[in-house]
């Protein structure tokens, strides 16, 4: 009989601990693709719109802006493009970001029950949350890219930088995620604070009105990790110059940092969630 031994000198090693991540990662990747197959049938079946829901938020937040713009209601200026193409550019990025932040609590609160019953490899339920992104951003881009070209702003080979900030979207938005994940299935108040915590930060980014250069909102979209990849993202689509350099490479080297460190958070502090949620 083979015997295992567990003890708190090798339980939570770090070496040990990214490995198992990355062997999950490897080992879970069928089963994140049939539950993205599975929940992308589900979530659709029994909605008229379907997939519809992905677009109409944003483009309901960027028609209200670009109306009262329009009607001199509020006055935006200096967008570094077509205000109607930067607005919904700003909108349908920040979408994609938000979208990110939620799924994997998301992924985890619809698994909660699968977790209790079945041993699987729990990293299959974020790369099932990045599929469901990267599915999310090709509708969005079949939708974005039409409506940029009759706007004056066609394809060209700028737009692949653009897709070093959609990128750096979702790393930052599964981060946050991933990392918010374990409080988010403790407790309730997570899930119904994001909902409005997200449009008070979405104003607080440069999203319907460009950069500032100075005063207290320069200073908090100087620390937005959104900030410099959904500014070089749209500066690609809208083909103006990016600032935010300095910024993009800080903040890249520190969501790696924060992805790992979420990964190694949830990867320990999951099991002893499902344990308290099955007793």
């Amino acid at each position: 009989m083979k015997t295992t031994v567990y003890n708190s000198q090798n339980k939570y090693g770090v070496s040990k601990l990214v490995r198992e991540i990355f062997l999950g990662f490897k080992e879970g990747r069928e089963l994140a693709f049939r539950l993205f197959i599975r929940d992308l049938r589900a979530g659709y079946k029994r909605s008229f719109l379907g997939v519809f829901w992905l677009f109409i938020p944003p483009f309901f937040t960027a028609g209200i802006w670009i109306f009262l713009n329009d009607q001199k209601v509020v006055s935006i200026d200096g967008a570094p493009m077509d205000y109607a193409a930067f607005t919904l550019c700003g909108t349908i990025l920040w979408s994609f970001f938000a979208e990110a932040l939620n799924k994997p609590i998301q992924r985890y609160q619809g698994a909660m029950g699968m977790m209790s019953k079945l041993n699987f490899p729990r990293e299959s339920l974020i790369l099932a949350a990045v599929y469901d992104q990267l599915f999310s951003l090709l509708l969005k881009l079949m939708v974005l890219i039409p409506i940029l070209w009759s706007l004056g702003y066609p394809p060209n080979w700028n737009w692949i930088t653009g897709f070093i900030g959609i990128i750096g979207l979702l790393v930052t938005g599964i981060s946050i995620g991933i990392m918010l994940a374990p409080l988010g299935l403790l407790y309730g108040d997570i899930g119904k604070a994001l909902p409005m915590i997200l449009p008070f930060v979405m104003y607080l980014s440069p999203v319907i009105y460009p950069l500032r250069a100075g005063g207290n909102l320069a200073l908090l979209q100087g620390i937005n990790p959104v900030t410099p990849f959904l500014e070089i993202a749209r500066s690609s689509f809208g083909s103006y110059g990016f600032i935010l350099w300095q910024p993009l490479w800080i903040w890249s080297v520190v969501l790696i940092g924060l992805l790992l460190f979420s990964l190694l958070v949830v990867k320990i502090a999951m099991p002893i969630i499902v344990e308290r949620s099955g007793s």
